[in-house]
């Protein structure tokens, strides 16, 4: 097997060109070992963040199973991923704009999936692979896209991860949920060859965070030989925070000063390395 790829940027496996073969717009794949970890949240409050910024953010429900942005949305679509992948929509026609996380320049676009669809839980190999080549034909002029990916190691999850210019593993200090974002490294470096992934540490203190940090680049480092796992940051156990996910509230919106938002802030500049202006 050849070396390990750079941590950032990795290119597309599988001849996948994510938005357009030569687009520099950045796909991340917001991702987790276990479920559990505060992902969906996170990445809602990161698309908020960024889309304050002035990023256009194209936003995937890349749960397979149990999608459920729209609910933490607060919106209805009439068409979702499950009708393009029947071939009775086209992306373009799921898409939805979030108006109330859009501010200025910066917007937020919604691909929305749905839950418990058999169409999506039993999604092929090449039903994703052309549903994410059908990315670069979208007539959205995103700055940069978030894959919220379903929580796990199934074979779609890898894919999603594989194919993005990053994904960020984000973990907890919890036990079972450090084995499976090490397993989820471990996957997507055996089965891919891709060694993309970025470190978010989520209901942390700033010890116990580079505590996971040291524990799973080391083991990533020793026994798959990959270059050190960047860390992105530190989100520390926030009650407004969590009260804002229990509301189905975007703790940006309602809670902007709280320390949970402004460690996710601080996560921007390291997320767009290297950096992508918005227009």
């Amino acid at each position: 097997m050849a070396g390990p790829k750079p941590w950032y940027p990795a290119p597309p496996t599988l001849g996948v060109h994510l938005m357009s073969p030569a687009s520099t717009t950045p796909i991340f794949a917001i991702a987790s070992g276990k479920g559990g970890v505060g992902k969906t949240s996170l990445t809602l409050n990161l698309a908020t963040l960024l889309a304050k910024q002035g990023q256009r953010v194209l936003l995937l429900d890349g749960d397979t199973g149990l999608a459920n942005l729209d609910v933490q949305l607060n919106v209805q679509p009439q068409k979702d991923l499950a009708h393009v992948l029947a071939g009775q929509a086209t992306l373009a026609e799921i898409a939805l704009p979030i108006p109330q996380l859009s501010t200025g320049k910066g917007s937020v676009t919604l691909l929305p999936g749905r839950a418990g669809h058999a169409g999506l839980t039993n999604v092929t190999q090449p039903q994703l692979t052309q549903l994410l080549t059908d990315l670069r034909d979208l007539p959205i002029d995103a700055t940069v896209v978030l894959i919220d990916v379903a929580a796990g190691v199934a074979p779609a999850q890898l894919i999603m991860c594989a194919q993005s210019t990053a994904t960020v593993l984000v973990s907890t200090p919890d036990p079972s949920s450090l084995t499976d974002a090490y397993a989820l490294i471990k996957l997507l470096w055996q089965q891919h060859g891709t060694a993309n992934t970025r470190l978010l540490v989520n209901q942390a203190s700033k010890t116990e965070g580079q505590q996971v940090h040291t524990r799973l680049s080391t083991a990533a480092e020793n026994f798959l030989k990959l270059p050190p796992l960047p860390l992105l940051g530190i989100v520390p156990t926030d009650k407004l925070f969590s009260t804002a996910v229990r509301s189905q509230a975007i703790a940006t919106l309602t809670y902007p000063q709280s320390t949970a938002v402004e460690a996710l802030e601080a996560v921007l500049p390291k997320l767009l390395i290297p950096s992508q202006k918005a227009a």
